[in-house]
């Protein structure tokens, strides 16, 4: 019989994947961040930083070219 208290006896939606804490925290991408070097970790999340100001930067020209083309 399952406890309430058991996390396979929990409704987790169809959000829930992975292994994740009560706070929806993916736990195995901390570990997996956990094992890299301060440095890479930096670089990594520079990495993360450029390519969201590209998308960014992509966004703002794209919407720049539609308002010429409704001119």
């Amino acid at each position: 019989m399952m406890d309430a208290n058991d996390d396979r006896s929990r409704d987790h939606g169809s959000h829930y994947y992975g292994e994740q804490d009560e706070n929806g925290i993916d736990l195995s991408l901390i570990r997996e961040n956990l094992k890299l070097t301060p440095l890479e970790r930096i670089r990594r999340g520079d990495l993360a930083r450029r390519q969201a100001l590209r998308l960014l930067e992509y966004g703002r020209r794209h919407r720049e070219n539609a308002i010429r083309k409704h001119r």
